[in-house]
């Protein structure tokens, strides 16, 4: 019976999406924004990399700011919370919280490569180091930890290790400093939140969310975060689905490709 099935083609006539189309999704998901913490909703927050990018395109071709403003605040919030990988760069999949704090540690590529165009698009228009730098760190995990070795990206990343999620990415302040020493271990643990107690179950999530309400020390060097990265690299790898799928390389190609054009990186093009 199944081979006599066919799938039938739609009948209705195709057309181009208007800038009105456009600007009536942008009202309807800002009527679901969320103005305390970013995003849209509660919890969970997945990366609304589609919104932010329809967002930014009306804000382009309109006087009132507010798209902008919830992109903006967003993009902001996703990059100060546990959502981001502070150490190593790249987004997890989605914060099973409303403050993008305590992330799902999944990371998918997808997810990385539109993320990566909506902060080069903000860094555009606002010029603000913190997307550019944002956008940078993403890229260069993708390169360190997702590009095969015959060229193409990787799916994913899964989010356990050793049978615990969270277990690859997470630090115990004692764990910091030893591996930075204590002045400067002092320094990036006030930085990114980390205390002796921890805030996941023992050990810590770096992020910014509570600091940026008080005057940060200052930042953390490239020296420092290479260190914690080279220490986090020796523990148990992470699995990767290393399926190389044509649609997902092609926003990861493109994301590269805007990277290389706007922050004139010429290794992004190549």
């Amino acid at each position: 019976a199944l081979r006599n099935l066919s799938v039938q083609q739609p009948n209705a006539p195709r057309r181009e999406v208007s800038f009105e189309d456009l600007h009536h999704a942008a009202e309807t998901f800002i009527e679901e924004f969320d103005p305390q913490f970013g995003g849209f909703g509660t919890s969970p927050k997945f990366p609304p990399h589609g919104i932010l990018g329809i967002l930014l395109a009306v804000d382009q071709k309109t006087e009132d700011e507010t798209p902008w403003l919830v992109a903006e605040r967003t993009l902001d919030a996703m990059a100060e919370g546990g959502l981001y990988d502070h150490v190593g760069g790249g987004f997890h999949r989605y914060a099973t919280d409303p403050e993008w704090f305590r992330p799902h540690f999944e990371k998918m590529l997808y997810d990385n490569a539109l993320l990566v165009m909506a902060l080069l698009e903000c860094h555009q228009v606002t010029e603000n180091s913190l997307y550019k730098g944002v956008a940078e760190r993403t890229l260069d995990y993708i390169r360190r930890e997702m590009t095969a070795p015959e060229g193409g990206f990787y799916s994913a990343q899964d989010a356990d290790s050793e049978g615990e999620e969270g277990k690859y990415y997470t630090f115990t302040r004692a764990e910091i400093l030893e591996v930075l020493g204590p002045e400067q271990g002092n320094s990036l643990c006030e930085h990114y939140g980390v205390t002796a107690q921890g805030n996941f179950g023992g050990k810590n999530i770096l992020n910014l969310i509570r600091q940026k309400a008080a005057a940060l020390p200052d930042e953390p060097t490239e020296k420092q975060l290479s260190l914690l990265l080279e220490y986090r690299s020796g523990r148990y790898r992470l699995h990767k689905d290393d399926k190389i799928l044509t649609s997902w390389n092609a926003l990861m190609i493109a994301a590269c490709a805007k990277a290389g054009r706007v922050l004139s990186r010429p290794d992004y093009l190549r």
